[in-house]
């Protein structure tokens, strides 16, 4: 009885999140209502309009800084003739802001000191109705590019946003230049490795333990082998860094959760955009959506080895981003349009990290490379090789018990649209949980 009783209140849940569903249109402002923005963090600084005056970026600082519609903005940084240099730009545009695929993004080019261009990179908005921030570096490398960006000098670095931006607000910047040490002995001569087409090794299987997600690069959290499951508002992208050492490569699975039976993933297949960054967060892979019909909707990604001869493959960018060890970050961004219109509240998310590849020896470099940002520590070794399980007593990840399930099996068979069906079974699934756990605290709730 008590567990009939149980079921009924779920579907009555159910219920009035498909009128609410049904009776409210949505803007994409009202989509992404509640999530969090990315939240820039560093000294503030403000780029100047022309190479004249441009301020300096010190290494290891960030800085931010923030851009208007085509506007482009100008920086200095001082090089040495023998190290590799990264300049990133991360652009956040607030969730819910109306952007459009390829019409909206931005571009970072370092500059030698005679005005030869050594690198250039411009993410973009690739899905229309879905802000999330653009991260990506301009490098110069010392056996390639122009002969011009080998020297030391003072190089410039500009950073534009697209004209014709369909978002009028000023998106956050947040600014930072790496030196990667050089290594002892000069170049290497160290061939590329693998390849960013890697089959995927199977994503570890166990109960999810409970992990937030940072707001940034900068108070992202640690994750290593196992199955993590983190709470995200449409609209939103959480950061998680995974530390790789020479030779190993990253997996993720990122998905929401559906009873069996549900027919959702047509209309869901695009809820969950993840991409992976190396530790100068230089974009590594976009994350693929990966189910069939039935199954939980899921996207993946899986990255090249990482090798320090791949900064030199001609095989893509994909390859060359994987050129050092160090703190690898992960963003999940809950895309609105496919989430927003049938829940509003947060949802869980499972992600399944697998850190693939036997660690080996690296380079030796002139200077200790974790100073400077890249290599790994002691405790980020610890961190690579655990792989985690969740306790019996871990409020989340403690499996639905017969009566959820109930609800989400009666959910997918009611008739209600698919995508709808699967959000909305979430919606009950996460208004069970809290009533439980406010009867456990206080007693039991009044009638539904």
């Amino acid at each position: 009885m008590k567990d009939r009783r149980k079921v009924r209140a779920g579907l009555a849940a159910v219920a009035a999140l498909c009128v609410v569903a049904a009776a409210q249109g949505t803007s994409l402002a009202d989509d992404a209502a509640g999530a969090r923005a990315y939240e820039p963090r560093g000294s503030r600084i403000h780029g100047a309009d022309g190479a004249a005056g441009a301020p300096s970026l010190t290494a290891g600082r960030t800085y931010v800084d923030s851009l208007g519609p085509g506007e482009k903005r100008y920086y200095g940084v001082t090089l040495d003739a023998k190290s590799a240099a990264y300049v990133s730009v991360v652009a956040a545009p607030r969730p819910g802001a109306g952007v459009a695929s390829y019409r909206d993004g931005v571009k970072v080019t370092l500059e030698s000191p005679d005005g030869g261009v050594c690198g250039t990179a411009a993410p973009k908005i690739e899905t229309s109705g879905v802000a999330y921030p653009l991260a990506d570096y301009a490098s110069r490398q010392l056996q390639s590019g122009p002969a011009s960006c080998h020297q030391a000098g003072r190089y410039g670095v500009t950073v534009e946003r697209q004209t014709g931006s369909q978002d009028p607000e000023r998106w956050p910047v947040e600014l930072r230049l790496m030196v990667e040490p050089p290594v002892k002995g000069g170049a290497t001569g160290a061939a590329p490795e693998g390849s960013s087409g890697t089959p995927s090794p199977e994503p570890p299987d166990g109960t999810a333990r409970p992990r937030s997600g940072g707001r940034g690069f900068t108070d992202a959290p640690t994750l290593g082998t196992g199955v993590w499951q983190d709470e995200i508002t449409p609209g939103e992208t959480h950061f998680y860094r995974v530390p790789l050492d020479w030779g190993q490569r990253l997996s993720a699975v990122a998905e929401l959760p559906a009873d069996g039976k549900d027919q959702s993933t047509r209309l869901l297949d695009r809820a969950l955009a993840v991409h992976a960054y190396n530790p100068a967060r230089g974009l590594a892979k976009r994350g693929t959506a990966a189910a069939q019909d039935g199954e939980s909707p899921r996207t993946e990604l899986t990255t090249a080895p990482v090798a320090y001869g791949n900064r030199y493959a001609n095989t893509g960018s994909a390859v060359r981003a994987m050129s050092f060890s160090g703190g690898y970050f992960l963003a999940v961004t809950l895309n609105p349009p496919q989430v927003a219109p049938h829940l509003n509240s947060s949802v869980p998310v499972v992600l399944r990290v697998r850190i693939a590849g036997a660690a080996r020896s690296g380079p030796t470099y002139d200077k200790d490379p974790a100073e400077a940002g890249f290599g790994l520590t002691a405790a980020d070794r610890r961190a690579a090789k655990q792989h985690a399980v969740a306790a019996d007593d871990d409020p989340m990840g403690v499996p639905a018990d017969d009566s959820e399930k109930a609800v989400l099996r009666v959910v997918g068979y009611a008739g209600i649209g698919t995508g709808t069906a699967l959000v909305l079974g979430l919606g009950a699934w996460t208004l069970i949980a809290r009533r439980r756990a406010s009867a456990e605290r206080h007693g039991p709730p009044p009638a539904w």
